[in-house]
């Protein structure tokens, strides 16, 4: 019996699958801070209002997502046992990965609507900060093999991209 080559898991059909995540993940605070940017009257930069507790809000949000979302990427990963197969690691990776992805989008899209609701710029700096940020942790080959560490066959594994991993 022929397996359907559309059901194959493929080292390149998981690469684009995490791209595909990432970017869908990514474009949401992107459309949402762009239109209220535009449908926006008089933004501006203040930074010295001392009646807004959202100054030390924001930032502490952005630099916890930043951290914890790292925190929380490694932790996961070091926990898959080493004799745990390649198709496991990348599933383990993928949680990782959409966990980590959307600590930085709820972040971001935080500071976007409190840039809404006050007309601040500073808010909508550190959203597009956290978006960038997010945009670095775009998952390549390169980074995939580097967060699980493999080695020998299993990089000889990941490497054929177009052979279906078992």
């Amino acid at each position: 019996m022929t397996q359907n080559p559309s059901h194959k898991f493929t080292p390149a059909g998981f690469i684009k699958l995490m791209s595909f995540l990432h970017m869908g993940i990514a474009a949401t605070p992107i459309i949402l801070g762009a239109m209220f940017y535009f449908n926006n009257d008089d933004p501006k930069l203040m930074s010295t209002d001392s009646n807004d507790f959202f100054l030390a809000i924001v930032p502490i949000v952005a630099l916890a997502s930043i951290y914890m979302g790292d925190l929380f990427f490694k932790k996961m990963l070091a926990s898959t046992p080493k004799n745990e197969g390649l198709r496991a690691k990348l599933a383990k990776f993928q949680t990782a990965s959409i966990i980590k992805y959307a600590l930085l989008e709820g972040a971001s899209l935080f500071s976007i609507v409190i840039f809404a609701n006050t007309q601040n710029l500073i808010y909508l700096i550190i959203g597009a900060f956290l978006i960038c940020y997010l945009f670095l942790q775009r998952p390549t080959r390169q980074k995939i093999e580097a967060a699980l560490n493999l080695q020998g066959e299993e990089k000889a594994k990941f490497n054929r991209l177009e052979e279906p991993l078992i």
